[in-house]
């Protein structure tokens, strides 16, 4: 076969004669400029879609960028029959089939008819008086209003559509294909062999679309968080997370359509595996990522919980901010790429310019976190609102979150809605009843971080043998602690005491938060307690990090000071 020049072709393919099977409308005939209306090219670093009617026609570019291959006719015909068929998935209406490119005399291009990607015929091959020389994806063309892309950005999006999108997402999750060969996608080495070609991809844009300090930051980032979560990565291949998903959850690949918010999704990854295999909270960073990078850090959020609520899949919240930095960084090499490729328009470089930088900007605001697992202890005197504080950091955190007070009732084989009137000390409450709920405590600990997962732990953590049992817990699973202890006046836990413990025993189950519901503090035990206490001393300060919070602030502000110290370099060096 003679060599083709893609950009002769396709300059050829947005010409109305080009089109055997689709209608572009009369007014061609008549109206100067009615191509330039009807027919349009967009471009992309791997592709070329034709606009032309009610149709889009899908190119692939004649290119090997290592990670994806379109070099010869041959394999491009293979990825459009890929691409029509896994794109059914999820948009089986809007895939129509592959159309070859045919050549005719005097170096004329025209698109065949649309075939069943199973037929699509060879290269070289004779059809309709012409010669197949290329390869075309046929869609639907769906209307541009009708991406989320273009809902987000005209503020027509709002969390219920996005909580919408999680649960269509998380039922083809649900039921697509996962085996040994594709959990294997989710291991350290293949995860780690993606960032270093990320890494020596986006090596060349250096001082182009992003600054040496931000390239070392996300390096050094990624290698710690793989250095010091390999277990929590063993642990999601082990259940099940690993499977055949879209592979490019990007805003402008989701349509909503009609008025009932039919969901179709466009364009998943056919041209490596190695991309379409993978952890379904990479898929989840994914569309997370976007609305971030779109100003929508809300949507982001709602989209996040939505998913994790319909699937139960907690960890996700561990893995995102890691993923979320992945995907931003390969958005952003992506589009870097578009500064290299003359048939890009010089406006449309210089866009791709500054969205690179803004992505890479992204993917550093997310390579600050702790890159190995936490032990977080949540403590103070009773009253002092540490288990309101612990669970709203469940909340947004995502980790595993263990009670002493559900632990203690739970070994005594005592429901733990049901209030207790032992004294401080006495009873339920006697220093070896203690003992065993703090051992039985680290124990759930140790078993959660030997998956790789971060603990919080919700305890009085009032004597400073038990800080120390847990401080050293964390050290001997690689994990790194943190003892956070809740303050307030004396006489704001009396007040919150007071008031707990009367709904507790009016049985006003309904009215007590949950945070609450197996606590048996009250106002008459608050002293004793007190005396008993033992403080954080200057060489306890040395071993274990420590932060002291006031809880008479909003909840909201006092999360946002422990997750500062989460993401606080200067105590990062520590953690």
């Amino acid at each position: 076969m003679q060599s083709i020049d893609f950009a002769t072709m396709l300059q050829e393919l947005t010409k109305p004669e080009a089109f055997l099977d689709v209608t572009l409308g009369d007014e061609l005939e008549h109206e100067s400029g009615a191509n330039e209306r009807l027919i349009r090219v967009i471009q992309t670093h791997a592709s070329a879609v034709v606009l032309a009617g009610e149709r889009a026609y899908k190119l692939k570019k004649p290119k090997n960028l290592g990670f994806l291959d379109y070099s010869t006719p041959i394999l491009r015909r293979h990825f459009c029959m890929q691409e029509a068929l896994l794109n059914r998935r999820l948009a089986p209406k809007v895939y129509l089939g592959v159309a070859p490119v045919l050549l005719f005399p005097e170096n004329r291009f025209r698109f065949g008819p649309t075939i069943s990607p199973d037929d699509a015929p060879w290269p070289g091959t004779s059809l309709n008086g012409g010669c197949v020389v290329d390869y075309a994806v046929v869609m639907v063309r769906l209307p541009e209003a009708s991406t989320l892309e273009y809902r987000v950005h005209n503020r027509t999006a709002d969390p219920g559509l996005l909580a919408d999108v999680a649960r269509f997402i998380a039922a083809f999750h649900a039921t697509s294909y996962t085996d040994e060969q594709i959990a294997s996608f989710g291991e350290l080495e293949v995860i780690r062999g993606n960032w270093e070609e990320n890494f020596m991809q986006m090596r060349p844009y250096i001082g182009r679309t992003l600054d040496a300090a931000t390239y070392e930051s996300i390096f050094a980032y990624v290698h710690h968080f793989l250095e010091g979560r390999a277990a929590l990565f063993a642990t999601r291949v082990r259940e099940g997370c690993i499977r055949d998903c879209h592979g490019d959850l990007r805003l402008q690949q989701i349509h909503v359509l009609d008025n009932e918010n039919r969901l179709v999704i466009l364009d998943c990854i056919e041209f490596n595996e190695r991309f379409r295999y993978s952890d379904v909270a990479s898929e989840i960073a994914f569309l997370a990522m976007e609305l971030e990078a779109a100003n929508r850090a809300d949507l982001a959020y709602a989209f996040v919980d939505a998913y994790i609520k319909e699937t139960g899949d907690e960890t996700i919240r561990e893995v995102l901010p890691f993923y979320i930095c992945y995907r931003a960084c390969v958005r952003g090499k992506v589009i870097s790429f578009q500064l290299d490729e003359s048939e890009v328009p010089v406006s449309q470089r210089a866009a791709a310019q500054q969205e690179a930088r803004s992505l890479f900007d992204l993917a550093a605001a997310h390579a600050n976190g702790p890159t190995k697992p936490m032990l977080l202890m949540v403590g103070g005197m009773m009253g002092t609102g540490k288990s309101t504080l612990t669970l709203a950091l469940q909340n947004e955190l995502g980790w595993a979150h263990l009670s002493s007070d559900e632990i203690r009732k739970r070994l005594a084989h005592i429901d733990p809605a049901l209030p207790n009137t032992d004294d401080f000390g006495q009873g339920l409450y006697d220093p070896d009843r203690t003992a065993c709920t703090y051992e039985a405590l680290l124990v759930e600990a140790e078993s959660a971080l030997a998956q790789g997962r971060s603990v919080l732990l919700d305890a009085s953590f009032a004597r400073q043998i038990y800080r120390q049992k847990a401080a050293q817990l964390a050290a001997t699973q690689g994990a790194s602690c943190l003892f956070v202890e809740c303050v307030c006046p004396r006489e704001v836990a009396l007040a919150r005491l007071a008031d707990r413990w009367q709904d507790r025993v009016d049985g006003s189950k309904q009215q007590i938060k949950v945070a609450s519901r197996a606590s048996d503090g009250r106002p008459n035990l608050y002293d004793a307690q007190y005396a008993a206490w033992e403080s954080v001393d200057i060489e306890e300060e040395r071993q274990i990090p420590h932060l002291v919070v006031m809880t008479t602030r909003s909840l909201s502000v006092t999360v946002e000071q422990v997750l500062t110290a989460l993401y606080n370099p200067h105590m990062a060096c520590r953690l």
